[in-house]
């Protein structure tokens, strides 16, 4: 039981802790001893996993599936060409981030007009990577003195996209597409809508109002964006690693480029701590820990949870990290995993959650580890409402672990959920960037612990090909390319031509 490991050794609550940058990652009410927790920073455990760290700063290839490397942290580094990149590889990065800045900061004060109207709106396409990462990193940074407000668009909802497109004008409307291969057909459908929409108020002169972020630039260019208004960023940059890319742009237009460059800064600074000192950073202690809760203990799921309402969308974006990096059945050479893979996670924000999924976390049949995440001070003005917050973070890291003890049956609570709690002065961009960075890492150091590439995601190219089997049997009348789907098939066709 974790609550008797705290009572057997009270100064677990200081020992089990990490600080590093501007994070405090507190463990002692995870099922671990102390002498264990030691001895995962010692030298010996760190054997294997120094070397892969440099295979990934080094650019060897990291995605044996893709045969690529993993160089994500260049788009965030001072100097990227610390990273053994060709000169025109580190160049072009360079270029990219310093565009960026520019279009953003004009978006951001309100000097972009391209067709003589200044822009009020953007909207952003994207959707997984294209998404995720870039709402997250606007919602907990957006301090509200952009001069353009981002509408997020990401799954297929023509209801939404009609509502919002008849409250906007085409003349204040910008465009922005975000997506790697530029041949994602949820994002080239909502695209399409929304570049016909401009065209018909605005002709000719709506592609000066559309930019592109994508690694296929001819596509884009194809599709009609303008190739100076296309930023293109490298290949082996995964959707999901993304976010420091042009795929930001909109989130730069939102936090300002002061704020965009604090981000990228915060990542570097844990990147330049994982290459130089793995035992110091929180990668390493995320890593164990999820290692420990899913592959001994055999947890399949992970809360994250924040007190802070600024990271209220980091579940989702962990859904994608760590989900999709880690959900495989096989290692990297192809031989079956005998030991489980990837946890479900889920979340959100902390309060809200209280009200709806906490029953069931202290009084149902299953434990299920939490991370929970707080600010020691707000971003905002009211301290009532921050400490309120702090309240519930502290109450529930405590309920979660001690549980209740009560003669009514019905009051009882079984506690021995392991909670880890991390937790910075305050959120800014540049603690943002650190915590980011930090996952990212975690993701690379468990695929390292379990021998599974965490770089590639064959599953989700499958479900994209069955969809394309589907949509033609859809669109003609088809037979249906399964079988066992032929009577839902058929029903569908039937429904929908009814007036």
């Amino acid at each position: 039981m974790i609550a008797t490991l705290l009572a057997d050794d009270p100064a677990r609550t200081s020992r089990l802790v990490v600080e590093s940058g501007s994070w405090r990652a507190d463990c002692s009410r995870l099922p671990v001893t102390s002498s264990r927790w030691h001895s995962w920073f010692e030298r010996e455990a760190l054997s294997d996993l120094i070397p892969a760290v440099a295979r990934l700063f080094s650019g060897q290839i990291v995605n044996p599936s893709e045969q690529q490397p993993a160089l994500h942290m260049a788009l965030r580094a001072l100097q990227p060409e610390s990273y053994k990149l060709q000169p025109q590889q580190a160049q072009a990065i360079v270029s990219a981030r310093e565009q960026v800045l520019d279009w953003s900061g004009q978006l951001f004060d309100g000097t972009m007009q391209p067709n003589g109207h200044t822009l009020k709106t953007l909207l952003h396409v994207g959707i997984g990577g294209s998404d995720l990462g870039p709402r997250l990193v606007s919602d907990a940074l957006n301090q509200g003195q952009s001069a353009v407000q981002v509408e997020w668009l990401a799954t297929l909802d023509g209801r939404r996209l009609g509502q919002l497109l008849a409250r906007l004008d085409p003349a204040t409307t910008g465009l922005v597409i975000a997506s790697k291969s530029f041949t994602t057909v949820e994002t080239r459908l909502q695209a399409q809508a929304i570049v016909e929409w401009l065209q018909a108020e605005l002709g000719a002169k709506a592609a000066s109002q559309c930019w592109a972020a994508t690694a296929n630039p001819g596509k884009a260019v194809e599709f009609g964006i303008p190739a100076d208004q296309v930023i293109e960023f490298p290949h082996w940059v995964g959707g999901r690693f993304s976010l420091w890319s042009s795929v930001g742009m909109s989130t730069a237009a939102v936090v300002g480029p002061e704020q965009w460059r604090q981000l990228l800064h915060g990542a570097a600074e844990v990147d330049d701590l994982v290459r130089t000192d793995l035992a110091g950073a929180h990668a390493l202690t995320l890593a164990r820990c999820i290692d420990l809760l899913r592959r001994e203990y055999g947890y399949p799921t992970l809360g994250v949870v924040s007190y802070e309402p600024a990271l209220r969308l980091l579940a989702e974006y962990l859904q994608q990290l760590i989900m999709e990096s880690l959900g495989k059945a096989v290692t990297g050479d192809g031989q079956p995993i005998e030991q489980p893979s990837a946890p479900l996670i889920f979340g959100g924000a902390g309060t809200d959650l209280q009200h709806s999924m906490f029953q069931a976390l202290h009084q149902g049949t299953d434990r299920h580890p939490m991370l929970l995440l707080g600010a020691a001070r707000p971003q905002h003005g009211r301290p009532a409402f921050h400490q309120e917050q702090l309240s519930h973070l502290l109450a529930q890291a405590t309920a979660l672990v001690e549980g209740v003890d009560s003669v009514d049956p019905q009051k009882q609570a079984q506690g021995n959920n392991p909670v880890m709690l991390m937790l910075t002065p305050e959120i800014t961009a540049r603690s943002l960037g650190q915590l980011l960075a930090t996952f990212e890492h975690a993701v690379y150091l468990l695929g390292c612990l379990w021998n599974i590439n965490p770089f590639d995601q064959w599953g989700v190219e499958d479900g994209k090909r069955r969809a394309g089997e589907f949509r033609k049997a859809l669109a003609d009348h088809s037979d249906a390319p399964e079988a066992s789907m032929s009577e839902t098939l058929d029903w569908i066709l039937e429904q929908g031509s009814e007036k």
